[in-house]
């Protein structure tokens, strides 16, 4: 099983979700910053190096919270969580990202290329009510 972190990283009441580039796998869907874990890398280290390759915000492990790690076929998903005291520059990696968005978590649910198991996700973390 393959080990994966993804974090949201929120303020004033959304959070920011990323364009895969078409070249990567699962191109052209919206994920959150994240990504594997390198070999001898903790979870928390993971998710500090991937935030900041992805969107140039440099965490401290003091501001991450850990959410919870569900599994998603053959990868077990990490899930941690930035509450930002104040609005961020963000940086795309243009290689591994077009563009980024701020949204609520019902903005990000009614997006349909969202990378797989993300709606999933948004139950599991609390973020939207499961879907009946």
């Amino acid at each position: 099983m393959k080990n994966i972190v993804g974090c949201f990283v929120e303020y004033n009441g959304k959070f920011i979700i990323l364009l895969r580039a078409n070249n990567k796998p699962q191109g052209y869907t919206w994920a959150l910053p994240g990504g594997k874990i390198e070999a001898n890398e903790t979870c928390l280290d993971a998710i500090i190096r991937e935030v900041e390759e992805e969107i140039g915000y440099k965490a401290k492990k003091s501001e991450i919270e850990f959410i919870g790690a569900w599994p998603f076929g053959n990868i077990m998903y990490h899930t941690f969580r930035i509450q930002l005291k104040q609005p961020i520059d963000v940086k795309l990696n243009q290689e591994e990202h077009t563009a980024f968005r701020w949204v609520t978590p019902e903005e990000c649910y009614n997006i349909h290329n969202l990378i797989p198991g993300f709606h999933r996700l948004l139950e599991l973390v609390g973020y939207i009510k499961p879907q009946q």
